[in-house]
Order: C-alpha cells, then structure tokens, then sequence
C-alpha cells in the first residue's frame, strides 16, 4: 500500500497537508466546538475513539457519495448518522456547518455546497466539511487529516492559530496526534480498498 504518497509531498515534510489544511479552513471558524471539546476528554481519546470509529467513517462514506453527486443520498445518511448520536454530539455538529456554508457563500466551485445548503442548512460539519474539500480536490486521506484539525481546534479554541509555520502545525496538532497517519491509513484500509486509498 502505497501510504505515503497520501500523506506528504515527494520532499517528505508534509507540505501537501499543510496545503490542504490551509485551503480547506480558509475562512471556516466554528464558534464552539464540534464533537470534539478537551472540557469532555483528551484529545488521544477523542482521536482513537469517537473519530477513527464513528466520525471518520461517516467521512468517507459521505465523501464518495459526494464524488457520485448522490445529494438525496448524502443527506439521508447525514440524518440517520446524526439521529445515532448523543444530541450533544449531534447539535453541536450542526451548528457547526454553518461556518462552513458562511466560509464559502458565493464561492466559485461550490454548486454541490449551495445546493446542499438549500435542501438541509441543519446538517452535520461533517457533511458540509466533506463537500466543501471537494471543490479544493483534496485526496481523502489528507482531507480526513484537515477535517481532524479542524476538530482539534474548535474543541483546543485556537480557531486563529495562524498555519504559515509548519513546524508550529507539527508541534501543536501533529504532536498531540500521535500515529494520526497510521490510524487513518487502517480505517480507509477498512472502508475502501488500496486503490482508492492512493486515488
């Protein structure tokens, strides 16, 4: 399985996650946390638990639906995905894509977003996270990454840390996520096979 490749540029330094992290959350800043909050538990259980086995599946179910352009079907999933969680969990994500759909309001390369603000604004920051990477053609695995960050930072409250500098990336979310790659890459292998890991 050819992992790397999903994870860092030909130099190794892991530019191509900065860069997707970056492109990503440009302008997204959830004003509370998501389903992760460090006031609930840490940021190691939260990442090995609830994320690698609820939250990133649902990511990269929604995320070849969202390829297939299956709308009726992403929102279907959203709502029985959101029913089985805690109503915590579940209001907290929804109030969430609103940063999303406001980050990108009259964006170029958004007509999947508009149109899936326009049929369920009350959906998931999953869901709204997962069409917005698409109009960056973000590869899954680092998408998967980003949207960890995301989560990191909305549950840390560090919405503002600024990403110019990767060695601060690294020391502040990399760090505290310790085989993140590792993780991820069993999951997808899980959920899809090698081929689509490496797309």
């Amino acid at each position: 399985m050819q992992t790397k490749r999903i994870y860092s540029d030909e130099s190794g330094e892991g530019q191509e996650i900065l860069r997707a992290i970056r492109h990503s959350r440009v302008g997204i800043t959830p004003e509370s946390p998501l389903a992760f909050n460090e006031e609930e538990m840490s940021w190691s259980d939260f990442f090995n638990g609830l994320f690698a086995d609820t939250l990133m599946p649902h990511f990269i179910h929604i995320n070849q639906l969202v390829s297939q352009e299956c709308l009726k079907s992403v929102i279907v999933q959203d709502e029985n995905f959101l029913d089985d969680l805690p109503e915590k969990l579940s209001d907290r994500l929804r109030a969430g894509s609103e940063s999303v759909f406001a980050a990108r309001e009259g964006a170029r390369g958004m007509r999947f977003l508009r149109k899936l603000k326009e049929k369920s604004s009350n959906c998931s920051f999953t869901v709204a996270f997962v069409v917005n990477l698409s109009g960056f053609n973000i590869p899954l695995a680092n998408g998967i990454i980003s949207y960890a960050f995301m989560e990191w930072m909305a549950g840390k409250n560090r919405r503002r840390f600024p990403l110019e500098n990767i060695s601060e990336c690294e020391k502040l979310f990399f760090n505290e996520s310790q085989q993140c790659s590792e993780k991820i890459t069993k999951v997808l292998a899980k959920h899809l096979s090698n081929s689509q890991i490496v797309a």
